[in-house]
């Protein structure tokens, strides 16, 4: 058996809640590629500069070069046609996030199960930066105040994917997969380019940035009864509580990079907010697949954001498959265990290779 990569006892450490995950960067720098092909039947191709070699892709949008990694299936053979996943990671970490872990062994091994069809998945860097960098604030995959890292992403790396790989036209044949602030953007960017995309699936993701209830309590659990539409933005409010409370974190460390801090913010919240466009792109039943793991105990409170953009999604006849995990927080053993339940779900989802 080959070595692991990645000591799973320092991960445990480093990443075990958000607050200390970015000093966990240096770590996962030294992550060894050789060893990450080594565990698995597929393959990973490296557009990045994290390995000795600049391989990344320049980019017109951001005039800057930026990394992606990019996993064939076992037997890849560019005479076929496959699906593609884009897996959008989370804030605190680049792409490296794609080959830490189990992560992308575990759907290797159900692609060589049969479980999952063969299919190529594409992570690209979402940091706004463009180095692993825990400093570095994350774009969410969106077109803010410091570039239009969604246009990169749908107009850069998907035609850079269909000009290298084999890769099946058809939006039923491609999915997005969000992990947290990856989730905002992956869901974001479904509803919108329903053209382009048939299936999206999110893990413990902010889905409903304007969340409120008629308390004013942006930390309550969600009710029907008591939901209202958030119409203002404060900066400081504290939305991730972690270490029983010893470490915290305000609105203002994930919103001000992507939606600026002027009193604009609302009106472009508006304009990329999940549950926002359910109503905004006149979202019909069965125009989108989609799926919302969560933990019921997120330290966001992304709880409740998932079950109102649910439960606004059904007042308009479109169904949502929510997966809520009891207990769980918005730390690293959830996501750990959350990948699975995603997967098998876009295995269904996904129209198989050819």
């Amino acid at each position: 058996m080959p070595r692991p990569y990645l000591p799973w006892l320092v991960l445990a450490c480093l990443l075990s809640v958000a607050a200390p995950a970015g000093a966990a960067k240096h770590v996962l720098n030294h992550i060894d590629l050789k060893d990450v092909n080594a565990k698995l039947h597929g393959h990973v191709v490296d557009f990045t500069h994290n390995h000795g070699a600049d391989l990344r892709i320049h980019s017109n949008v951001l005039g800057m070069k930026r990394d992606m990694y990019v996993y064939l299936p076992p037997g890849y053979d560019p005479r076929r046609a496959y699906p593609l996943v884009l897996y959008l990671h989370s804030a605190f970490f680049d792409e490296h996030a794609f080959i830490a872990l189990d992560l992308l062994a575990q759907l290797d091994q159900l692609i060589v199960q049969g479980t999952f069809p063969p299919v190529i998945v594409a992570c690209p860097d979402g940091m706004i930066g463009g180095e692993n960098n825990w400093k570095s604030p994350h774009s969410i995959y969106l077109n803010g105040v410091y570039g239009r890292f969604e246009d990169h992403v749908l107009y850069e790396v998907v035609p850079f994917l269909h000009a290298n790989f084999s890769i099946r036209p058809e939006p039923s044949a491609h999915a997005l997969l969000g992990i947290s602030a990856g989730g905002l953007g992956a869901m974001s960017i479904a509803l919108r380019h329903r053209d382009m995309f048939g299936a999206v699936a999110t893990l413990g993701s902010p889905l409903n940035m304007r969340y409120w209830n008629c308390l004013n309590d942006y930390r309550a659990d969600f009710d029907p009864a008591t939901y209202r539409w958030r119409t203002h933005y404060d900066p400081d409010e504290i939305i991730g509580i972690f270490c029983h409370g010893l470490w915290k974190t305000q609105a203002k460390t994930y919103v001000r990079p992507v939606l600026g801090d002027d009193p604009g913010v609302i009106e472009r919240t508006i304009a990329i907010n999940p549950a926002d466009l359910i109503f905004l792109t006149n979202l019909q039943p069965g125009q989108l697949a989609m799926y919302v793991n969560y933990g019921t105990e997120d330290n966001f409170n992304f709880d409740a954001q998932g079950a109102s953009f649910a439960w606004l999604a059904a007042q308009r006849g479109v169904a949502v498959t929510v997966q809520p995990v009891p207990g769980a927080q918005h730390d690293i053993a959830y996501f750990r265990a959350n990948h699975l339940p995603a997967y098998l779900w876009l295995a269904t989802q996904l129209a198989p290779y050819r």
